[in-house]
Order: structure tokens, then sequence, then C-alpha cells
């Protein structure tokens, strides 16, 4: 029996919008509020400003309040002013800071429904009418205080993006999207756009390194409520509405992560174990290695993601007629995706459970009860080969489209000979080390492309690998020292080096 009744979406999405103390953002915002207001009685008697914005919030309404620090200026001037005058961090402009306080104590003080930022601006655009939308970015009169602010702190925390200012079709399909969240989601809708006062529309520098030239969003710590999205992530309502629901639970986390004992007390991300996601190729900088708490966000944003992705599947047919068709979106898959990426890292925290507090190990453990009461198929305990097995098949279209656009440089034939081989070699070293796995199938007829070549080898692969139980992955063969499971890690990693030299013969994207 199916698990993701309807009901049983209900009332998931009611835990994650709405229970305490990790669903309910009116609860994290007050914890937020308390946390601010001890930062600037520090600063009181060193920084005059402080006084004159800690008076204005204490005699604000919450409505009031909870836009003048959810704005990512004020928020970073607290900080700063902090370092600057407790912990002997010297600013460069410590007049700057003092201005940024002055002038949102008098908004504070004031009947203004927009956030300091957003004041800098020409003209408001809201992603909607309700008191949890949020602003989104236009660009400012940079000689303005909070403008001049806004964008150093984006050069300085995301330096190869650039802002811009949305066009119509953009500002358009950003709010539809919000829309269909609110459709969709009603009241984790409300929970977790909360968090985010301010959406920026930004692509990649000429100058980005290589890996940001497909950009499609980002949250960053020191820029709080602040989404970011890539153009491409505004092709269509659905996506828009996606992305603004994963990068928004990804700032609630920040927020309970300031104010909640998630993280064991002298937690250094420096020092942090890391884990590798499988459905990621190996980084041998390590730079896709996921810390503890990295790990405890991205799980917290893949249970909203699976439940996103099941609520579309239930009513997409009733709001395509409004919000456009799906495209090529399949819900069941990305649901699918969705649920075996956080089994995988439920799986991962409690390996290293010690690096988390009281509420990091209550949070982890709220979040897997979830799992478990929405999950239609959970994979077997330890699997992983699953998930490896999506990332060759993600990389196999990928691989196939930049070939199929490309004229073909010289070694690009050799290259895609040379990872067919070794692939093929290794799948079938895998379904031998199997007790009753079937062979690989037969070849076919030569492919008369190289993408046809490149994808019938890995799609003949990936067919004859997924017909073998999960399970059997994890047997450890008599004689053996590797499972079937690490056998397609190898799989993945012998041909790491074809595909990197195979992207650059391709050129960019």
């Amino acid at each position: 029996m199916q698990k993701e009744q309807p009901q049983v979406l209900d009332i998931v999405e009611g835990a994650l919008a709405n229970s305490r103390p990790f669903g309910d953002c009116d609860y994290i915002h007050q914890c937020t509020w308390r946390h601010e207001e001890r930062r600037l009685e520090l600063l009181e008697g060193r920084f005059p400003s402080s006084r004159a914005l800690l008076s204005a919030l204490r005699g604000a309404g919450p409505a009031r309040r909870y836009r003048v620090l959810g704005d990512p200026v004020v928020r970073a001037a607290i900080h700063d002013a902090i370092g600057h005058h407790r912990l002997h961090v010297s600013h460069p402009r410590p007049e700057e800071l003092e201005q940024i306080l002055r002038d949102a104590a008098v908004l504070a003080a004031g009947e203004r429904r927009d956030a300091p930022l957003a004041a800098d601006a020409a003209r408001d655009i809201r992603l909607g009418d309700a008191p949890h939308h949020g602003f989104v970015w236009r660009g400012g009169d940079d000689d303005r205080p909070f403008s001049r602010r806004f964008a150093a702190l984006f050069r300085e925390k995301l330096p190869w993006l650039r802002p811009a200012a949305p066009d119509a079709r953009d500002r358009r399909t950003l709010l539809q999207g919000a829309r269909l969240l609110d459709a969709l989601l009603p009241e984790l809708a409300r929970s977790a756009l909360a968090h985010a006062q301010l959406v920026v529309v930004a692509g990649p520098d000429v100058d980005a390194p290589a890996q940001a030239r497909g950009f499609r969003s980002a949250t960053v710590a020191g820029l709080c409520g602040t989404v970011v999205l890539g153009p491409v992530t505004l092709k269509t309502p659905w996506s828009a509405a996606e992305h603004l629901l994963h990068e928004s639970m990804h700032l609630k986390f920040i927020d309970l992560e300031l104010t909640h004992s998630v993280l064991r007390k002298g937690y250094r991300m420096e020092r942090s174990p890391v884990v590798s996601p499988p459905w990621h190729r190996r980084d041998p900088s390590g730079l896709r290695d996921w810390t503890v708490n990295r790990m405890l966000t991205v799980l917290h944003v893949y249970v909203a993601l699976a439940l996103f992705f099941r609520a579309v599947e239930r009513r997409a047919g009733e709001l395509e007629a409004e919000f456009g068709p799906l495209g090529d979106l399949d819900p069941g898959r990305e649901a699918r995706r969705s649920f075996d990426r956080a089994h995988f890292l439920v799986h991962a925290l409690r390996r290293h459970e010690g690096e988390l507090g009281a509420a990091g190990r209550r949070f982890c453990a709220w979040l897997d009860c979830m799992l478990a009461a929405f999950d239609p198929s959970p994979p077997p305990a330890g699997s992983e080969v699953h998930l490896l097995l999506d990332l060759y098949a993600r990389e196999a279209a990928a691989l196939r489209d930049r070939l199929a656009r490309s004229a073909g440089p010289p070694a690009a034939a050799r290259l895609v000979e040379e990872i067919a081989t070794t692939e093929l070699a290794t799948a079938r070293d895998v379904l031998a080390a199997i007790e009753g796995a079937p062979p690989l199938r037969d070849e076919p007829a030569p492919a008369a492309t190289l993408a046809e070549r490149l994808w019938e080898v890995r799609a003949r692969i990936s067919a004859s690998l997924r017909r073998v139980p999960r399970e059997a992955y994890a047997r450890r063969p008599a004689g053996s020292g590797k499972t079937p499971a690490e056998l397609v890690r190898e799989m993945l990693d012998g041909s790491s080096d074809a595909v990197s030299a195979l992207l650059r013969e391709l050129g960019p994207t």
C-alpha cells in the first residue's frame, strides 16, 4: 500500500511548516530576534546607533521587526560591528556600519512595509501581497548606504556572479512561481518564504570558473535572507517554485543553526568529518565533499523537495492550465531522487552523530520520521548503488547532448571509445561478482555518431545493472575484497579522467 496518501502529505507539510522548534517560522523569527537583541546589547556604549536601533526594534511590532532584522545588510552590519568592537576584527569603514544601523533604526520606528534594502530601490517588486512574500532585487542607487553595502557583500560572498535587474519575463515567472508554491503547499510556502527577504537574479561573470557556468541557485550564510537564482531556473513557474522552496529552506536552516544547538560545542567546519555524496562525481580537490552542517541543511531541503514533487504529481493536471505545462519535469522521478538522497544523508549523519548538538540529533530524527511516513519505497539500509546509477544516467544524457551539439573534435572519438571500453569491462566485472545476475546484453550494431555510441553503451550498462536487486550490491562475494557497489563506484571513477578530457575537448556549454 502506498504511504503517500493525500492526508499523509498534508500531515508532513504541517510538520515541516508549523511544528516547533524546527518548522514554525514565527517561533524561529522570535529566536532570531532574541539572538540579535543580545548582540545589539553587546554593542551599547561602543556603537551609538546600536542603542537607537535596539530601542526602535523593541517598540516595533512583529511585522516591522521582521522586515528590518531580516534585511541582509542590517544583519551583516550587526555581525561586522560585533567583530569590529568586540572581537578586534578591524572593519575598513566603521562609519558606514554606524550609518546603516542609524538608518535601520529610523525605518524600524516608521510605518513602511518594505525592508531597508528595498527602500533604496527605485520601485518595489514583491513576490506577492502576503506578509511572507519578499522583494525582488532591481538594483538601487549605489550612492546610498544599503545598496552600496549590499553590492559589496554580494561581490565578497559570490565574486563569480553578477546580479542583474530581471526583465519583464523573469519577473512574471518569479511571481508565478511564488503563486504556484502557495497553491501547491500553502503552509510550507509561508513557512519557507518567510525566511527569504530578497530574491536576486544573477548569472556567472565572464571570468567565472567552469563549474559556475551552469549556475542555478544559491544561498550564502553571509547574505542572510537572500535567495540568488540563475536565469536557467526561470524558464517555467514550476522550476521557479522548486528553486524558491529549495533556497528558502536553506535560509530557514541558517536561522536554526544560529539559534539552536544544532552542532556540538566547539564544532569547526575546517575540522568536520566529510562525505562525498554519490550523486556527484568525486572531486580530488575535495570541493564536492560535504561537512556535517552541510549534510544537515541539504537533508532538510531534500525532505521538502520530496514533498514538493509529490504535491506536483498530485495536482499538476489541475494547475497546468494556469501555470503552463510541466515540460520535461518528471515529478515522480524527482521525488524518488529526493527521497533516496535524503535517506543517504540520514545514514551518513548517524555515523557522525558525535558532531551534532542536542537540537541537531533531534532535528535529524524528526526528518527521518517524516521520511518514514511518506516514502512509499525506501532503499535498503546502506544502499548507495541507485544513487551512483542515477549519476551515471544523468551524466550520460548530458554527454549525449554535448556531443550532439559539437562538430566532434578529432580527440573526441578516441575519448568516447576509451570511456566505452573501460566502462563495459568494469560492468562485466560487477555483474560477474553478483550471484545469479544476468550477463551484460549483447552489443548492437555500431552507432552512427559519437553521441549515439556513448549513449548506447551507457544505456545498456545502466539497464543491466538496474535489473539487479539493490540489496545484492551490498553483499561481499566470497574471496573478494570489494562489494559490487564498490565496483560500480570504480567504474565511474575509472572513466573520470577521460570524461573530464572529453568535456574539455567539447568546450564551454
